[in-house]
């Protein structure tokens, strides 16, 4: 991006006196520069939501499919671009991007699909002589419009999660992006803009906290969908007043291997899903239990596995561990590595860092 680029209000783009560099988590090096709204910008952004639903609240169902379907099309037409920029500014391996926009891809086509299928139904209310021949229609219809924050880890896909089903039901969108992410959400942006979208029908606001926090507290946005950390989520709920509120606050995944699994398959399996855009996944494994009768068999496999993967550079096709998203992620890493050592854990693999890559 030749120029900075910041919030996008109303179908129109706006350029602030603020400006925030976009840094590669791997190296450093600036990939960008975004203008970082205020208080008024958000405010305008609500109001242009509001102003859109009147728009996208009568949108037929064929009109919502469509411009889904549009959204869709235009990501996948730009699969590459927005492979690299996710791989730059979040440090996720370029490889692993492109899925994640295939994803983006896939959940707004399903978007388009679920337009033609958000109805309602028949029921009959004939039921006693008084009634005959009353029946009453159930239907649905779009809240309003929604206030969206989406974190670091999927800035494509999780971004789609959120504004996919809105638009498919007639309902328009305030975002913010994830601060260490903002290009994906801009290039979004546009990608929706040239869909055809009603202006206002989604507004993109980047902004510090105090100007965040707007998007819960503001009476006029129906809901809240807030993807990220509990303490900020609940945070967040607690503020939201009587708004609907959808909290994804990450989780916390086992795995049991059983002395009856194929071993090969569930070592491979579980050093991918452990060391993934190095962990950065809220289903990543997280801890392993193994049967007693197969520990010992399963280890080896498992750590053959992980020895395997390669560590570094995200832009290298290869590489399937990327740096954490900064240096005070690193950091807690590391941190967490030596307090288990001290506890009594062993170090079988790995425990260097280079940077913000921790292997």
């Amino acid at each position: 991006m030749s120029e900075p680029r910041g919030p996008y209000i109303g179908g129109r783009w706006r350029h602030t006196k603020e400006v925030q560099d976009v840094v590669s988590p791997f190296d450093g090096s600036v990939v960008g520069t975004v203008c970082v709204g205020g208080e008024k910008d958000v405010l305008d952004a609500i109001a242009a939501a509001c102003g859109a639903f009147a728009v996208t609240k009568d949108f037929s169902s064929g009109e919502r499919s469509e411009l889904c379907a549009r959204i869709a099309s235009g990501i996948a037409a730009k699969k590459e671009s927005f492979a690299k920029t996710i791989a730059l500014e979040a440090g996720k391996p370029v490889s692993q991007a492109r899925r994640e926009v295939d994803r983006a891809v896939a959940t707004f086509t399903i978007a388009a699909g679920e337009a033609q299928r958000i109805g309602g139904e028949g029921v009959p209310i004939d039921l006693d002589p008084a009634t005959k021949g009353y029946a009453a229609f159930v239907g649905r219809f779009p809240i309003g419009a929604v206030a969206a924050i989406s974190p670091f880890n999927f800035p494509l896909n999780l971004v789609a999660h959120k504004v996919a089903p809105a638009l498919a039901c007639g309902c328009t969108v305030v975002h913010k992006p994830a601060g260490k992410t903002p290009l994906t959400a801009i290039m979004l942006a546009g990608t929706i803009d040239e869909a055809g979208a009603p202006p206002g029908a989604y507004n993109l606001a980047i902004c510090g906290k105090p100007a965040a926090e707007l998007r819960a507290t503001d009476q006029r946005l129906a809901m809240l969908t807030f993807t990220g950390s509990a303490a900020v989520g609940w945070r967040l709920k607690e503020i939201a007043g009587r708004k609907k509120v959808a909290l994804e606050l990450g989780g916390n995944a086992g795995v049991f291997v059983g002395a009856d699994a194929d071993l090969t398959w569930a070592a491979k399996r579980c050093a991918q899903g452990a060391y993934a855009y190095a962990g950065q996944i809220c289903i990543s494994v997280q801890r392993i239990y193994a049967d007693r009768a197969v520990f010992d068999e399963f280890t080896r496999l498992f750590l053959e596995e992980a020895s395997k993967l390669k560590a570094g550079d995200p832009m290298d096709e290869d590489t399937f561990l990327g740096p954490l998203i900064d240096e005070e992620s690193a950091d807690r890493v590391m941190n967490w590595v030596d307090e288990a050592v001290r506890g009594g854990a062993k170090m079988l693999l790995g425990g260097s860092r280079r940077g913000n890559v921790v292997d």
